[in-house]
């Protein structure tokens, strides 16, 4: 590894591109995709500290994890995923909704029952010594050289060889998808990278909620959210409504934040339906579709949740 003097104080996560499995198959090792949220832990030799993707601090959250610098030598930062799990034992991005929307002062133990798992992938800092000039194969030697036995995280594996057949396995368990690394590539922070490559069998994508509608013959709660994202103009283009996947609670949440951020501008260069709340586009939100023809209007699209780790100048046609 590099000798570096100081350890990070920040590091933004590098970012996989959406594409299909390389045909170089046996140069690229194998993840599965999980449905949670980018994490990364700095351990200091004292405390836990975990940012989110957009460098937030969220330790507070996920108080578990309080003592997994046991594991981490003197001083580690660890990339990885916070996943909550679901009835069925599958991971739940609703589930961990629950998790994200805890305030600091405002952390309740029946909050604290959603149960989470820190999904650790990469090791970019450890000992004194950078990682993130290593490739890939060898940072993740050294991370599961850790044996890390904590009851909050795990290391899922990295499998070699053919990726259709993990990506069949995925599919067969109802995973999000895969993640391709190359098994030579360094750790580029910040960046999308073609050396990481996500293949997703449900699609999803982020968009930027731009208004909504109250439900039919009731404004307690919501029927439906419109939906933007910015195009290469840094102009927001409607891409359609949604309005279906929201359960009780996700409603009522959603109804509370929207309504604060009404206004009578319309967000878009078009015209759309007179019945839409127009708000600031402040929220971006996860949706799952069947079909996005030409990049136009979503359709059979249904909610996940919202992404407080993400900013809406982050959604762009360029990245989905």
């Amino acid at each position: 590894m590099t000798l570096n003097h100081a350890m990070p104080s920040k590091i933004q996560p590098m970012l996989a591109k959406t594409g299909t499995l390389p045909k170089d198959w046996e140069n690229w090792g194998y993840e599965f995709k999980w449905d949670g949220i980018r994490a990364i832990m700095y351990w200091n030799g004292k405390d836990i500290r975990i940012e989110s993707r957009n460098l937030l601090n969220i330790t507070f959250r996920y108080p578990e994890l309080a003592d997994m610098g046991k594991w981490l030598g003197s001083n580690a930062i660890v990339d990885g995923e916070i996943i909550a799990i679901d009835k069925t034992g599958k991971p739940s991005f609703s589930k961990l909704q629950q998790r994200m929307l805890i305030s600091e002062n405002k952390i309740t133990k029946s909050l604290l029952n959603t149960k989470i798992y820190y999904y650790l992938f990469d090791i970019l800092y450890f000992n004194g010594t950078n990682a993130m000039a290593q490739i890939y194969e060898k940072r993740r030697n050294i991370l599961e050289e850790l044996k890390i036995d904590h009851p909050f995280c795990r290391i899922p594996p990295c499998y070699k060889g053919k990726g259709n057949i993990i990506l069949s396995v995925a599919k067969k368990h109802g995973l999000e998808g895969i993640v391709c690394k190359k098994l030579n590539s360094t750790y580029i922070t910040g960046k999308r990278s073609d050396e990481w490559v996500k293949v997703k069998i449900v699609k999803s994508a982020e968009f930027i909620i731009c208004g909504f509608k109250y439900g039919r013959n009731s404004k307690d709660r919501i029927g439906s959210i419109q939906l933007g994202i910015y195009n290469n103009q840094k102009k927001l283009v409607f891409v359609g409504g949604v309005g279906t996947g929201f359960n009780v609670i996700e409603n009522k949440m959603l109804l509370k934040k929207l309504e604060i951020e009404k206004t009578e501008k319309n967000p878009f260069d078009e015209k759309i339906d007179k019945d839409v709340n127009f708000v600031n586009p402040k929220y971006v939100a996860e949706i799952e579709y069947r079909r996005w023809p030409q990049k136009d209007i979503l359709q059979q699209a249904s909610y996940k949740g919202l992404r407080f780790d993400k900013s809406p100048d982050e959604i762009t046609l360029k990245e989905n």
